[in-house]
């Protein structure tokens, strides 16, 4: 289970924070807004988690955006302490804006997406590139390697020459959680395979509310 705490190595300065903030991001339909709005642009009171995607053609971040979406959304965010609710999820991913709706057809979600095909954000928030992990399915897919390879590049076909700017292969993402415009918990992917589950991320949320540290996986990478 993560480890909730401010001081990981690793953690962001509040420097660099703040100008993580004013780098900008893309929707769907193309519009930039900086990605400070999506942490403060509700308020203060909101809980927002912040997921960061590979390649808009990674079948294994495919596979966590569908089980992410439906038990997130539909059962854990619900059981949450009153103090971390009202809370978002958000999705950003290093491919070209463009491919936001197909992805969200892929991946069957009605989580916003953001694009930020720069990859000046990622760099910003020192997220790692790899290819480890690459041949090894996460437990959150079914598929197999060689059969999520072969579903990427038949996306990809689809796409036609928009397949090109799905974003890096080796840019790995990771999760941050934000409560009162405050960063309070961020995991960096340490290869292909290594997202946080829901059943972590909402774990950690509780924690934070109760001052406790739970044992096992580390905060940061």
């Amino acid at each position: 289970m993560p480890d909730l705490d401010r001081d990981f190595p690793g953690f962001l300065a509040d420097e660099s924070l703040h100008e993580a903030y004013e780098l900008e991001i893309q929707s769907k339909e193309g519009k930039r807004l900086r990605f400070g709005e999506l942490i403060a642009g509700k308020g203060d009171s909101v809980t927002t988690i912040v997921v960061f995607v590979r390649h808009f053609f990674c079948v294994y971040d495919q596979s966590y955006v569908r089980t992410l979406a439906s038990q997130m959304m539909q059962n854990l965010l619900s059981t949450l302490p009153g103090s971390a609710n009202p809370a978002q999820v958000i999705i950003i991913g290093c491919g070209d804006h463009s491919l936001i709706v197909p992805y969200m057809e892929e991946t069957g979600t009605e989580l916003p997406i953001y694009s930020d095909s720069s990859g000046e954000l990622y760099e910003k928030l020192q997220m790692t590139r790899t290819m480890d992990g690459f041949t090894t399915p996460p437990p959150y897919t079914e598929a197999s390697f060689v059969g999520s390879f072969a579903t990427c590049l038949k996306q990809m076909w689809r796409r036609g020459w928009a397949g090109l700017r799905g974003g890096n292969w080796g840019q790995q993402g990771g999760e941050w959680i934000f409560q009162d415009g405050r960063l309070r918990y961020a995991h960096r992917m340490e290869g292909d395979n290594d997202h946080l589950t829901a059943e972590e991320l909402v774990e950690i949320l509780r924690v934070d509310q109760g001052l406790e540290k739970p044992e096992g996986r580390g905060g940061s990478s």
